[in-house]
């Protein structure tokens, strides 16, 4: 495996986590919590998710040529 489509892998799973960390977030507008955690730390880590797979597919566009 190369290191662009080891990349691209965990940009897609962190991407997922991202995604369902929004959701959670969403989610707990409607009710004070969803599993223990406020929404505004559902927000914070759903940016931190997202911001963290877009950085990893960058990454894997730049090894890309590397093979």
């Amino acid at each position: 495996m190369t290191k662009s489509s080891i990349l691209t892998k965990l940009s897609i799973v962190i991407g997922i986590l991202g995604i369902l960390a929004l959701l959670f977030a969403w989610m707990a507008e409607l009710s004070p919590f969803v599993f223990g955690f406020e929404a505004r730390k559902w927000y914070n880590d759903a940016i931190i998710l997202l911001l963290v797979a877009i950085w990893l597919k960058l990454g894997a566009l730049y090894h890309k040529g590397d093979q």
